[in-house]
């Protein structure tokens, strides 16, 4: 992929963390092969390219896998993608998750413990059956204390055959469709205070695309997902450049090389 040109390498996968469960299945622990082990020798190929974790579960977030992100900072995005779904234990308990949302928090701040700054998204979903305007503050308080830079935010929707379709006390969509715009807004507040905390710092980018309305700019991406707006030619786009971040307008990191 390499060399075919592509700098950003992502690792994706229905249960990503769980890579190697499999064939370690009825093998001495000492011979484990797992997601840190597949990262470690990724990171260790030659080649300009940088390699970013798709959607991970906070249960997968192991201290040997924080260690090699830490081990390659230039190599490895500091960013991760931990599916919450929800900031409240008792709708966790509902929703049959693996993790509550103390065992959440504390991993992302072993993460933060290890790594300059990282880069924490995710997924909530508003209006599980039952959620009340306790547990929904619950998750906005949650959200808050992580500090995530992008919150992808769904509505329940019910679907035919499953349990939660059957449970009572199903929320009514005016409701859904509030604490929707009500996380969105954090959702908001939340990406320009960790934008504009890499004021100041150098960001890798990968120079993406032209912005249509000003001549000798692009669009990228920041190692960290921050979006960031910086000068750059045509023959520009698909190369890694490092810049410094100056200031946040309108979602977007503005750069100077």
């Amino acid at each position: 992929m390499v060399d075919h040109g592509h700098r950003e390498i992502i690792l994706t996968g229905i249960h990503l963390g769980h890579y190697g469960v499999d064939v370690n299945r009825h093998q001495p622990k000492a011979s484990w092969v797992r997601l840190s082990n597949l990262l470690e020798r990724i990171a260790l190929l030659d080649g300009e390219f940088r390699v970013r974790l798709s959607s991970i579960e906070a249960t997968e977030v192991t201290r040997d896998l924080v260690d090699v992100m830490a081990e390659h900072p230039k190599r490895v995005c500091p960013h991760l993608h931990v599916s919450m779904q929800s900031g409240s234990e008792s709708v966790l308990r509902r929703m049959r998750r693996r993790w509550g949302s103390r065992r959440f928090v504390d991993r992302c701040e072993l993460v933060k413990r290890a790594l300059e700054q990282p880069a924490f998204s995710t997924d909530v979903i508003v209006g599980f059956p039952g959620e009340s305007e306790v547990e929904f503050h619950e998750t906005l308080r949650v959200c808050e204390e992580v500090g995530f830079s992008k919150i992808h935010v769904f509505r329940f929707s019910p679907r035919r055959g499953t349990p939660a379709a059957e449970m009572a006390d199903q929320v009514p969509e005016p409701v859904k469709i509030r604490r929707a715009a009500e996380m969105a807004e954090l959702e908001r507040t939340l990406a320009e205070k960790y934008y504009r905390s890499l004021i100041g710092r150098e960001l890798q980018v990968l120079i993406e695309s032209p912005v249509s309305d000003r001549r000798g700019w692009a669009f990228g991406t920041s190692c960290r997902y921050a979006p960031v707006e910086l000068r750059a030619e045509t023959n520009d786009h698909g190369k890694f450049t490092t810049v410094r971040a100056m200031g946040v307008s309108s979602g977007r990191i503005q750069a100077s090389l």
